[in-house]
């Protein structure tokens, strides 16, 4: 019997040691806001809505809110001599419906783990790789350096929609556009694999290409919205962070047998922000060329339904210039936000399209731009409340779907 009680503790202090480097994490978030939105006078908020009606939602903090609600996994082991392997499994939740996903972006479509689903090998002095479902890298800087609200309420990686009428500018079958802010990739991609060095004086790389797993299949021509196959996304960027000041630099872009055979959608991002300590500022720009028609899905097309906004024969793309500038003021509990973001779409065409296509595409040129302001009150670390305010204008500014909006929410992290 005490060999047995002897036999016993020893195994348990050898199975308390092999797991002692090892951890494992449950997390997440919910948050919810009650949203009034109020679109163009010449745009219905859905079909058979009367135009220029608005209208009170309830939605998941994807939208105006502080961030999606959230599941999520994430665990790593130490390997000793500094190595360390560690994985995260994250899933989106739509929690004003309860389901699953929902907003799935880039290549995934009903993917459980739709945000990021990853493994990764990390070293303190050779940096790290990871494999699986990743974050663009423009999604990240974006995210951490470029947006005062961390691509959250005032994103400034929205697409702005817009519906315009078959025959006229109050009439006839609605055609959907989307016009991008700042592009962000579709904000995840499939397939990737990341290496990100050690930090060197504040300064690390990061590469990330998404790889398409049929990358050389498929018949000649361009994929329509929502057809992702035989694209590759590649990217390239730099973040640099030392004490108040924090920049990046990257350059992205997706590549195709199926479009022209090369390189398509070239994007170069840049950005920085400067903690003054009453106040953080925010300025960042990017520069597109050749996106091609439905290149990607989501948040990149540049289209009507059924009416390209590029030369016909897809043979050159179109090119896109942003900008942003944004401030964050925290006071105690509280932390205010504005933002100003700005695009222009150029190399569109001009005829070929339906009358309110052609009417709102002048010079071949639209114009986009969203500005807004947050107050949030931090009850705690973990549970915030906040006010939202957002326009939106340019080019056929009457036809956008989400002209105005005010949302109030909550958000509660677990």
């Amino acid at each position: 019997m005490k060999k047995s009680v002897v036999a016993l503790a020893v195994l348990g202090a050898f199975t308390s040691a092999a797991f002692a480097q090892s951890s494992v994490t449950l997390y997440g978030r919910i948050d919810q806001n009650v949203t009034y939105q109020n679109p163009g006078n010449f745009v219905a908020m859905k079909n058979g809505a009367d135009k220029g009606k608005s209208a009170m939602k309830i939605n998941d903090g994807s939208v105006n809110g502080m961030g999606s609600s959230r599941i999520g996994m994430k665990g790593t082991e130490d390997l000793g001599s500094g190595l360390k392997a560690y994985f995260v499994l994250e899933a989106q939740v739509t929690a004003d419906t309860g389901d699953a996903g929902s907003r799935a972006t880039q290549t995934s479509s009903t993917s459980f783990f739709n945000r990021e689903a990853y493994v990764g090998l990390g070293s303190t002095s050779y940096g790290d790789v990871r494999l699986g479902r990743l974050e663009t890298i423009s999604r990240e800087t974006d995210r951490r350096v470029n947006d005062a609200s961390g691509e959250n309420e005032l994103n400034i990686a929205e697409a702005v929609d817009n519906y315009y009428d078959g025959t006229g500018p109050n009439n006839g079958t609605e055609h959907k556009q989307v016009r991008p802010l700042f592009q962000n990739f579709g904000t995840r991609i499939d397939n990737a694999i990341s290496y990100r060095s050690p930090s060197i004086g504040g300064l690390q790389g990061v590469v990330t290409i998404g790889l398409s797993e049929n990358y050389k299949s498929g018949t000649a021509g361009v994929p329509v919205s929502g057809d992702t196959h035989g694209l590759e996304y590649r990217g390239l960027g730099a973040i640099y962070n030392l004490g108040p000041f924090n920049a990046a630099v990257s350059y992205e872009e997706v590549a195709s047998n199926k479009v022209r055979g090369g390189s398509f959608d070239n994007t170069v991002t840049v950005g920085a922000n400067y903690d003054f300590g009453m106040a953080v500022l925010y300025l960042a720009y990017q520069n597109s060329t050749d996106i091609s028609r439905d290149a990607l899905s989501g948040s990149n097309s540049l289209s009507f339904a059924g009416a390209p906004l590029v030369n016909p024969d897809d043979s050159k793309g179109v090119d896109h210039e942003a900008f942003n500038v944004g401030v964050k003021v925290p006071v105690g509990n509280f932390t205010f936000k504005v933002q100003y973001t700005e695009s222009n779409i150029s190399g569109l065409r001009t005829s070929g399209g339906t009358a309110a296509e052609n009417y709102a595409v002048r010079g071949g040129q639209l114009k986009q731009y969203k500005y807004g302001g947050i107050v949030s009150y931090a009850f705690s670390k973990r549970t915030s409340v906040y006010a939202v305010a957002s326009a939106r204008g340019g080019d056929g500014d009457q036809y956008f779907q989400r002209k105005n909006e005010y949302a109030i929410g909550i958000g509660h992290n677990f």
